[in-house]
C-alpha cells in the first residue's frame, strides 16, 4: 500500500508508523544538556589535533576555528570564525556564571585574542598556540578568562 504526502509524493505503507513514540521521537528537539554534552564529547575527540594558524579544520586548529568547528558541528550554528566575532554568538557572561559549553574569552571586549569551551569544574579545551595541540586546562590566575558567552 501507498500512502500521499505532502507536493505529490509517496510513501509505502511499509515505511508509516503508527506508533507515537517514534512520532515523538523523531521530533523532539535536542535538550540542552544533551548539546552541552556533544559539544564537550565532540570537543575532547579532538585532543592532540595540532595548533596551526588560521587552523579551521580537524587537521589543525586555531583557537577560534577549533571553537567555530565544534560548535557548528554540534548545533549547526556558524559562531563566526574569529574570537570577536564570536563574541557576538550569545550572551555575555562573567567567568564566574560560566555554565559548561559556554565560551571563554582572553582579553578585553572587542579586542579578545584567545578563546575556549568551558568544560565545567574550572576547566576549559582549547588550541593553545603554536608548538602545542588541542588540550585541556585549568583555569588558573595566571591565564584567567576575561569573560564568557553562552552561545543563544
Amino acid at each position: 500500500m501507498w500512502y500521499a504526502v505532502a507536493n505529490n509524493e509517496w510513501v509505502k505503507g511499509a515505511d508509516v508508523t503508527t506508533d507515537p513514540s517514534a512520532t515523538q521521537a523523531a521530533t523532539q528537539a535536542p535538550t540542552a544538556s544533551s548539546v552541552t554534552e556533544g559539544l564537550i564529547n565532540t570537543a575532547k575527540s579532538f585532543i592532540g589535533t595540532p595548533y596551526v594558524w588560521g587552523g579551521k579544520t580537524p587537521s589543525g586548529f586555531d583557537c577560534s576555528g577549533f571553537t567555530s568547528y565544534v560548535y557548528s558541528q554540534v548545533t549547526g550554528k556558524n559562531i563566526g570564525s574569529y574570537t570577536v566575532a564570536q563574541e557576538s554568538a550569545g550572551t555575555k557572561e562573567s567567568v564566574q556564571a560560566a555554565s559548561a559549553g559556554d565560551l571563554l574569552f582572553w582579553g578585553n571586549s572587542g579586542s579578545t585574542y584567545h578563546v575556549g569551551i568551558y568544560l565545567g569544574n574550572n576547566q576549559y579545551i582549547a588550541a593553545p598556540q603554536p608548538g602545542q595541540s588541542v588540550k585541556v586546562s585549568n583555569i588558573s590566575g595566571y591565564f584567567m578568562p576575561s569573560f564568557a558567552v553562552h552561545v543563544n
